[in-house]
């Protein structure tokens, strides 16, 4: 059974990969399109510059990043220009689908999330930006705990959330309960299924 669900899981990427693909392609020509028809018309240059590009620009190589950061740059860059927040955060979740970035932790509160272009080195954060049933599924390798336990565990290895002990715990047995092919439970105690 583990064998389809991997499988499904690799068509599910080829296809994830074949969509962003074209979608890439086509946001491309759409760009082109819009810079021939300044320049024939007349009305900006091509030479303007797209909010993806900007932001492409700004993008630190070399260490962790905001949103805030990237928008302190940008107003830098080009303070009459109006910067929104929701361009910024979806052109960071395009780069992060496309596997240009990487996000290193989610964003809490009002702590916005930390985000590294791929390859430059940083230190890693337990359980770095791992779904709750991911992080359970680590935690529970090898191992049978009852849902209090498994919370309990997971806070001693570094995952980092905002909700209350109560909370997680109250979250990990509706996330079990909803993903009963990948855990078992066997006399209250939960463990990962073979």
């Amino acid at each position: 059974m583990e064998a389809f669900n991997e499988l499904r899981r690799k068509a599910r990427e080829k296809r994830d990969k074949a969509i962003y693909a074209i979608k890439d392609a086509y946001e491309t020509t759409l760009v082109r399109i819009a810079a021939l028809e300044q320049d024939i018309l007349g009305k900006d240059l091509s030479g303007h510059k797209s909010i993806a590009e900007c932001i492409n620009s700004v993008l630190p190589s070399d260490r962790e990043f905001t949103t805030v950061d990237v928008m302190a740059s940008l107003e830098a860059m080009n303070s009459r220009r109006v910067w929104q927040r929701h361009s910024i955060d979806s052109h960071i979740s395009r780069l992060r689908e496309r596997g240009i970035v990487k996000r290193l932790t989610k964003a809490k509160g009002p702590q916005p999330a930390v985000y590294v272009r791929v390859g430059v080195d940083h230190q890693p954060a337990p359980f770095e930006d791992m779904r709750l049933v991911d992080v359970a599924a680590q935690v529970l390798q090898g191992r049978s705990l009852n849902i209090t336990e498994l919370a309990v565990s997971m806070l001693e290895q570094g995952y980092r959330t905002t909700m209350t002990q109560r909370g997680l715990r109250n979250a990990l047995a509706v996330a079990m309960k909803k993903n009963r092919g990948w855990f078992a439970e066997r006399s209250g105690k939960w463990s990962v299924a073979k």
